[in-house]
């Protein structure tokens, strides 16, 4: 009975499902597209290593308030890193040069040089897409050898394969051992930095000076990177004579802190979506209150000849709720079916990462029968208060 009140004003009926099928398929989308947003923008950042840990010399966040020059960073701090943080794994000083002038037989190109050792690979969880990385000879030996990115190979060699090949970075020579495969996903600041190369970090002191810009590492698990943070922030403090409550004059980050703080962002963003969209079903469900006042008004001969039939007040109080349910309902299938679609077609036209999930779905069902309850209940409870004679004689 309450299907066939549905399509018996099937236009009035589509009208009143607008408000719920806006606010379930946003409710949907917003969540899918919020749930794929967190998941790339902590993939973004821990990209580049999820157990990976830099100390960078000075602190442009938070600046010292004393007029001490903060100190540098030096290839000693290594050594007391690996002897007080048994966590640590793989450790590596970086330096950085930027937009360098890189060129093979006429091809030119620029790029940030990165000088590293032998556990640059490891800290940033990278792979060689062919050749080999820098090895602790090519360190010790300070070795005229680089490893490129694929932007500098196609820049350079075009179709060539660049193994063996020598190039001149600064109008210095350098042997190509590797190409280094690029991250799986994107960085978020990838398409604002120059292309990275990589040579020997002794090989960077030589020809760019001597000058250690952070030291990275990583640990054996993730659980780790909190205590390592913390213990490099008490030894760097200890070392750089601090006193209680000035700030640090050098700067710790790790990948899994910044990862938080971005997924975190982007579910703060989510949550303002689904407050505008559970407005929506707001003004839905005061849309299936007005009609099923509606018919009540038209159907009042109906209850009361169900009523005088000896219908009781709850039988025509189940009747009109479920008839409010029902719209509801239809509303919400429809909702979710634009939702999820929604959803798919962002994600492959416009890239926008979606993760459509089970629980969603199942509360946005919820929340339709909610609404059909709470807004369906009056007028339900006004039809079931009609007195036969009144019912009977209202013209």
């Amino acid at each position: 009975m309450a299907f066939r009140a549905i399509f018996h004003h099937a236009v009035r009926s589509l009208l009143t499902l607008l408000g719920i099928v806006i606010g379930i398929a946003g409710i949907i989308a917003i969540v899918a597209i919020g749930k794929g947003a967190q998941k790339k923008a902590r993939d973004q950042f821990l990209v580049y290593g999820s157990k990976s840990i830099s100390i960078y010399r000075g602190n442009w966040i938070t600046p010292a308030k004393s007029k001490k020059q903060s100190k540098p960073l030096m290839l000693d701090d290594m050594k007391g890193i690996c002897a007080q943080c048994p966590s640590v794994q793989y450790i590596s000083p970086f330096a950085v040069r930027g937009r360098i002038e890189v060129e093979y037989e006429g091809n030119q190109s620029s790029a940030d040089i990165v000088g590293t050792n032998e556990n640059g690979i490891n800290i940033s969880e990278r792979t060689m897409r062919s050749g080999v990385y820098l090895s602790q000879y090519d360190v010790e030996h300070k070795e005229n050898v680089v490893v490129l990115c694929q932007e500098i190979v196609e820049s350079l060699f075009k179709s060539q394969n660049p193994s063996g090949k020598v190039i001149r970075i600064n109008k210095h020579p350098f042997t190509v051992i590797g190409v280094i495969a690029p991250p799986k996903i994107p960085g978020r600041w990838d398409g604002f930095r120059q292309p990275n190369i990589f040579i020997p970090f002794s090989t960077h002191q030589k020809y760019f000076g001597n000058y250690l810009e952070q030291i990275s590492m990583s640990t054996y698990t993730n659980e780790q990177v909190p205590e390592v943070t913390r213990q490099l922030e008490k030894m760097f403090r200890a070392a750089h004579h601090l006193e209680e409550g000035e700030p640090n004059d050098f700067m710790i980050e790790d990948l899994q802190t910044f990862a938080a703080a971005a997924e975190e962002a982007a579910k703060s963003v989510g949550i303002f979506a689904i407050i505008a969209a559970l407005i929506a079903l707001l003004v839905g469900g005061i849309g299936v209150m007005n009609i099923m006042l509606v018919a009540v008004q038209e159907r009042t001969k109906e209850i009361g000849i169900k009523t005088a039939l000896g219908a009781t007040m709850n039988v025509i109080r189940m009747q009109f709720l479920l008839e409010a349910i029902a719209i509801c309902m239809v509303g919400g299938i429809i909702g979710v079916t634009f939702g999820i679609s929604a959803s798919v077609v962002l994600d492959r036209i416009f890239s926008i990462p979606a993760i459509v999930e089970l629980t969603p779905v199942l509360v946005a069902f919820f929340i339709t029968v909610l609404i059909g309850l709470v807004f369906g209940f009056y007028p339900a409870e006004r039809a079931a208060r009609l007195r036969p004679v009144e019912a009977l004689t209202e013209q």
